[in-house]
């Protein structure tokens, strides 16, 4: 007989208690959705506090901010860096909506949770992710989630779009020099348009636009939020800014109509809508008409695009924060690259500044990395998007026609680049035709859309054949031309600077030390 030894069962010690939050979210001001956020914050924080066995850690509330992205939302950031640092177990949420209304930010954040130990009870639903044997149901409530944000967006922007037509549209935020009456109409603001008047005329007696946000800082002068904070891209938003004759330009810039929802300069992607005299002016017609003039001939002499736009605006982020990075200029007069959230306060982004010239130096590496191994990365992506897609569309001969045109108007950029850097030809010159053959690509490209279909391979497809003609040219200087037709955006992290091609694909490249 074989002796048999009994092992006791461990006795656990009682389980202490868990640790609950609640995350609460309302993507509007309005005195409805204001009353919303004040019920669930004030439910939750009794619901949790009543319950024994629980402990009350916070309550996370982010209130007026859309759910389509986590990098908008600072207190749920928060609430998974709380999470990450092992502070909570339990995060009740009233409905998927509420915690995301992208289905992919959705499901990562539960994933991650579920790694952490961290469970999510989705009140609406009925969905507790500690007793989830598989993702689909709580899938199909974030894509569902996720396709009503869409159709709410779009019902929004039709709202918005039909108000600009009849005229009745107001804006949510007075430009500086401004306020709002009850009916949304423009009132002067009586301290802030003199200083209006007085940057239209110190800009038209000889100062520099640098020079005039230098001044109204040292003096302290307080600007739109308060703060005595002015820059060249603000001083520079108000010497174009047709409000201040008594005009408005409506829909100047867009929001794309999928997820995740960008903001975007209108550059005649969609209709916009000019109404005059719509309230009292702060400057004549005849300065503003002086002004934009200047403005036009000082880009002329120092090569800036003509609508006020650099090479860059809206197209970094910051890794850390999600925000967007601004230009600015040095006092050694650099031109630097800087996280908005960084610039109001280190405490709120550690992301350090770009020199303009590190982007470039980046952009030219990576140009010729790609040009070196165009076959090896680009031929070996451009064949398995073919094997995804339906070749009828590239078949088309007009849009083989209009690629064909488009290459050969980027040679010749290529060409008047180079001419250029050989000082070959004169600066008026080069932008007279790099401007002509830039609006020249951009009718091309418009006109392209009409053969486009509705396969999301297709746009893939054209703009990788692009970027393999536009390899075709060697860079030996930096060309805006070329960067805005290869490079859709860049996430600069604190060791790489990761650049979106406009073809889906994403390659970075290490920071230069030092800028």
């Amino acid at each position: 007989m074989p002796e048999i030894r009994v092992i006791e069962p461990i006795i656990f010690a009682p389980a202490e208690k868990l640790r609950v939050c609640a995350y609460a979210r309302v993507s509007s001001d309005s005195t409805d959705q204001r009353n919303s956020f004040a019920s669930q914050v004030n439910y939750y924080t009794k619901y949790i506090q009543a319950h024994e066995g629980w402990t009350f850690v916070d309550i996370y509330a982010d209130q007026g901010i859309t759910g389509t992205s986590a990098l908008k939302r600072d207190e749920f950031l928060r609430l998974m860096r709380d999470c990450r640092q092992g502070k909570i177990d339990r995060i009740l949420v009233k409905s998927v909506s509420r915690f995301a209304r992208n289905a992919q930010d959705c499901i990562e954040a539960v994933r991650e949770l579920r790694q952490l130990g961290v469970t999510v009870y989705f009140e609406k639903e009925h969905i507790n992710t500690a007793n989830m044997s598989n993702e689909i149901f709580l899938s199909m409530m974030s894509a569902f989630a996720q396709e009503e944000s869409i159709s709410i967006s779009k019902n929004m922007r039709k709202g918005a779009v039909m108000r600009m037509k009849n005229g009745t549209f107001r804006l949510s935020q007075a430009p500086y020099g401004y306020y709002l009456d009850e009916k949304g109409i423009l009132i002067v603001q009586q301290e802030e348009s003199k200083i209006v008047q007085r940057i239209f005329g110190n800009f038209l007696s000889g100062m520099g636009i640098q020079e005039i946000a230098a001044e109204l800082q040292k003096e302290h002068i307080p600007k739109l939020n308060g703060e005595p904070i002015w820059s060249y891209t603000g001083i520079l938003y108000i010497l174009t800014n047709e409000r201040y004759i008594g005009d408005e330009l409506f829909q100047k810039r867009y929001t794309t109509d999928t997820l995740p929802f960008q903001k975007k300069i209108n550059r005649g992607q969609k209709k916009q809508y000019y109404a005059e005299d719509t309230h009292d002016p702060i400057i004549s017609r005849e300065v503003f008409r002086k002004a934009q003039e200047l403005l036009k001939r000082k880009s002329e002499r120092h090569g800036h695009q003509n609508n006020g736009q650099y090479t860059f605006t809206s197209l970094i982020v910051c890794d850390e924060c999600g925000t967007n990075f601004c230009r600015r200029i040095a006092k050694n007069q650099r031109v630097l690259w800087t996280c908005r959230k960084h610039f109001k306060g280190k405490h709120l982004c550690s992301m350090e500044s770009l020199n303009e010239t590190e982007i470039q130096q980046c952009f030219l590496t990576l140009y010729k990395k790609l040009a070196e191994n165009r076959q090896e990365i680009l031929g070996s992506y451009l064949r398995q998007l073919e094997e995804l897609k339906d070749k009828d569309f590239m078949a088309h001969p007009d849009a083989m026609e209009l690629n064909r045109q488009i290459a050969g108007l980027l040679e010749q950029n290529h060409t008047l680049h180079r001419l250029r850097a050989k000082e070959c030809i004169d600066s008026a010159f080069f932008i007279a035709q790099s401007n002509e053959l830039s609006q020249k690509i951009s009718n091309l490209k418009a006109e392209l859309k009409q053969y486009r279909d509705l396969n999301e391979y297709a746009d893939f497809i054209d703009n990788t054949r692009l970027i393999l003609t536009i390899l075709d040219s060697p860079m030996p200087v930096f060309s805006s031309s070329v960067f805005r037709n290869i490079v859709s955006r860049i996430t600069v992290t604190h060791e790489t600077l990761r650049f979106q091609l406009v073809n889906g694909l994403e390659l970075e490249e290490e920071r230069i030390s030092g800028g």
